[in-house]
């Protein structure tokens, strides 16, 4: 196997590390139907432990882990070290039964497959998802190798309610840093870390000449040796400047053409054919904004008259701001056009994939737009609703889903739509009836059979469309009463069960899409409201939150 010969080669002490142990994390599930013990996430990170004295494995949590969601599960988290020669044969072992034993009790991982040998580079500004679930790796980076259960089966509710992964994460992250939520797709895995010990590296840029300068100091039982170091600097997709040259002391210059972009420097071993070090991409600070704001001597004053002729007096301390530039800032090489002609690609793209729509009709343009706004939602309905859809709109009406979610083109999808029965203000009483509304409903009985009538507006409204409701799927759900909670926010929702939620924010609700200044865009953490739309949804499960269901 390929990864076992390069596992062998990185393990021989001197090439990248002195090892003498590795250190086990293992996260474990225990079913209570089956009492088997399965894999959640196991960790093997090489160490150098001189002197070390052998000690039993030990749980890191306290009390048995259980999770709300899954009542008849229980989880725990265990530890222990062993010698680094007893690695590979374990592994190796592993591979053959779908058991790993290293702790001398047997965790049943399942069928694994190789993953092909991975470097993980520290967080720069880009944050690197594993680093979420490695140890310590801010220096030079990690080699690392994988064994992935593809099936997951055992872990399958995990995959349909992300919920119980965050809580997972949350109670393992109080035993043991290791963020299981930030890396859901290695779930079942069991990994190898290598971080690279010989020597320690320092990444800079010299002030004087604007050079790229490697610094690296080896370790005292390290034997040093010839590496090579190079750097490349990307912008807008195509290499800016790029340099490499012998490493052969324990510092070398690198001069890359100044420019705008983002750095990545490596160390490669060319004896050995090893990466040594790789850094993610970053850039280096040439010029600093500073903002300074300065107390005012006199503040702004003002009084407000409240019920019953009294007044209320506000004072609001004021500030003087300034800015000025230290350093020099580069525009880039064309006057600032490129970076122009850049945002100006994004938007495009944007809005071709419809991440980010702004829709700012003219008066005489509400009717187009709306038919255009919707048009755009019904793509997104195509694009991304083979598994399901919801939509959460308080203001959501009948028209509204079937000039939306009916239009969905995927047979069987699972659609949902959540309202609060309130109605835009063109639905709304005339004004001129005000006085007898505020009157007639001003009891919360009347409150709530208002709401009822709304309601049986609903239904039959759905009722009365002639359909042969081929491979249609709704529910459509109120919030009353006091289950759930209220909600202001429009979204639709693609829940997804292979990735992560896609959700848009809506702008404006349905009702007015595209009739007024609002902008339909991409949010980022869609999983985290696709549970907070499963969360209220759940809690909506009584008759009275049904308006209206197919089949």
């Amino acid at each position: 196997m390929y990864q076992m010969a390069t596992l062998d080669l990185l393990l021989t002490p001197g090439i990248i590390g002195n090892y003498t142990h590795f250190e086990a994390t293992e996260v474990f599930a225990t079913e209570d139907a089956s009492r088997r013990v399965s894999n959640v996430f196991t960790i093997l990170v090489a160490e150098s432990r001189n002197g070390w004295v052998p000690e039993p494995a030990r749980f890191l949590n306290k009390d048995r882990i259980k999770l709300k969601s899954l009542p008849l599960w229980t989880f725990g988290v265990m530890r222990y070290i062993r010698p680094i020669a007893s690695l590979q044969p374990s592994l190796a072992s592993m591979v053959e039964t779908g058991n790993w034993c290293g702790s001398g009790k047997s965790l049943h991982v399942g069928k694994l497959h190789e993953v092909p040998p991975q470097f993980v580079p520290p967080d720069t500004a880009t944050a690197v998802a594993w680093n979420k679930v490695l140890k310590n790796n801010f220096w030079n980076g990690s080699h690392v190798f994988e064994w992935s259960d593809n099936d997951k089966a055992v872990l399958k509710p995990f995959f349909e309610d992300s919920r119980r992964l965050q809580e997972l994460s949350r109670k393992v992250m109080e035993c043991v840093p290791i963020a299981l939520a930030a890396l859901s797709d290695r779930l079942g895995n069991v990994a190898v870390q290598l971080p690279v010990t010989v020597f320690m590296h320092q990444f800079s840029k010299a002030v004087a000449n604007e050079a790229l300068v490697f610094d690296i100091a080896w370790h005292p039982e390290a034997t040093p040796r010839s590496l090579r170091a190079s750097c490349e600097l990307e912008f807008d997709g195509i290499l800016t400047g790029y340099a490499e040259a012998a490493l052969l002391t324990e510092q070398i210059s690198l001069l890359v053409d100044p420019g705008l972009g983002v750095h990545r420097g490596f160390i490669w071993d060319d004896l050995n054919q090893v990466l040594m070090a790789a850094t993610g991409p970053g850039s280096f600070v040439g010029a600093v904004q500073i903002n300074m704001a300065v107390g005012g001597s006199e503040p702004r004053t003002f009084s407000v008259a409240e019920p019953g002729g009294t007044r209320r007096t506000y004072t609001i301390g004021l500030t003087t701001g300034s800015s000025h530039t230290v350093g020099e800032q580069h525009p880039d090489s064309t006057g600032g056009y490129t970076r122009r002609r850049m945002y100006s690609d994004q938007m495009e793209r944007l809005a071709a994939e419809r991440v980010f729509i702004q829709y700012k009709p003219t008066p005489d343009q509400q009717d187009a737009e709306h038919e255009r706004a919707l048009g755009d939602l019904r793509s997104l309905l195509a694009l991304h609703g083979r598994n399901a859809v919801w939509l959460w709109d308080p203001f959501l009406s009948a028209r509204d889903i079937w000039e939306t979610l009916f239009h969905c083109p995927h047979f069987g999808s699972d659609l949902r739509a959540l309202t609060a029965a309130k109605e835009p203000p063109d639905e709304a009483v005339p004004f001129g009836l005000w006085q007898w509304v505020r009157r007639w409903f001003s009891k919360p009985e009347r409150r709530r059979a208002r709401r009822q009538h709304w309601i049986q507006r609903q239904r039959e409204e759905l009722n009365s469309i002639e359909s042969n409701w081929q491979g249609f799927r709704l529910e459509y759900r109120v919030k009353t009463g006091p289950a759930g909670f209220g909600f202001h926010d429009r979204f639709l929702i693609f829940p997804r069960t292979e990735e992560d939620a896609l959700v848009w924010s809506l702008g404006t609700s349905i009702n007015s899409i595209g009739t007024e200044h609002h902008i339909l865009q991409r949010v980022d953490n869609g999983q985290l409201i696709r549970d907070a739309f499963l969360e209220l949804w759940e809690q909506l499960d009584k008759p009275e939150h049904l308006i209206w269901k197919r089949p």
